[in-house]
């Protein structure tokens, strides 16, 4: 906890680009401005948020085993939904974000590791109902609540892989050269160095130019964080956009090789 208190204050002292003043590509200048600080005013739609605020207050009891290391807070054999959706989810603020780069970007496929209890999976479909979306979650019970949560909420192509991610990830693979690689990922299923390498390489070499992406909690641990350093300086990665909570990936060959910190 100390240590990622020490990096959050040398990410408020380092980021750089708040706004995208000072990029000269155009490209990366519109992401900044129009995506992440919304300048484009992107709506979440009233129903997903209100969605997320009730979850915040949901009293299931649902199981907490999982193979990776997902839970900002304390483990025990059963947790609310509402623990989890406070302690291991992504926030209103960042599920925004998410909606709006899968708006911007308009993937022919999304693909999430790591379903938890479906909010990310929520805001990602509802910016592109009509996109099919692989998600994957290896607690039975947490598949289980997300794929209700859907069906609820945002009917459509989502398809919530219980099991392994090693295992589930391989079925899925085969399908991303049909969409040309151009497709959005987020991984936010295993909080280890090694398996987010693993992951991050397997769908890097089945992404085009406009692939997306999207690392969860890059700050967790010294693990993760060398992770995202290591990532960042391959050469398939062309811009790499840390927000400390979660890091971005851009993959467009026509960028000039750029890591930015930005304050979001």
């Amino acid at each position: 906890m100390v240590w990622r208190i020490l990096q959050y204050i040398r990410h408020q002292f380092y980021f750089r680009k708040r706004r995208g003043y000072g990029i000269h590509s155009p490209y990366l200048f519109g992401f900044i401005n129009q995506v992440l600080f919304n300048g484009k005013g992107v709506k979440v739609p009233l129903s997903i948020t209100q969605e997320h605020r009730r979850l915040k207050e949901e009293s299931t009891m649902i199981g907490t085993g999982s193979p990776g290391m997902a839970s900002k807070v304390a483990f025990s054999d059963k947790r609310t939904a509402a623990s989890f959706v406070k302690g291991s989810s992504v926030s209103e603020r960042y599920g925004a974000l998410l909606h709006r780069i899968i708006s911007w970007f308009e993937p022919e496929m999304i693909v999430e590791l790591g379903t938890g209890l479906g909010i990310s999976t929520m805001y990602m479909s509802s910016a592109a109902p009509e996109t099919p979306l692989h998600s994957i979650e290896g607690n039975r019970e947490r598949a289980a609540f997300a794929a209700q949560l859907i069906n609820r909420c945002c009917p459509g192509p989502v398809s919530v892989h219980r099991g392994d991610i090693d295992e589930k990830l391989e079925d899925i693979l085969p399908l991303l050269p049909m969409v040309k690689g151009r497709f959005v990922a987020f991984l936010d299923g295993n909080h280890h160095s090694a398996p987010t390498l693993k992951y991050t390489r397997k769908l890097i070499e089945q992404a085009g130019d406009e692939a997306v992406i999207i690392l969860d909690d890059i700050y967790w641990s010294r693990g993760m964080c060398l992770a995202w350093k290591q990532i960042s300086q391959w050469p398939e990665v062309r811009v790499s956009i840390d927000l400390f909570h979660m890091g971005i990936l851009l993959l467009r060959r026509d960028l000039y090789k750029t890591s930015l910190k930005i304050m979001f």
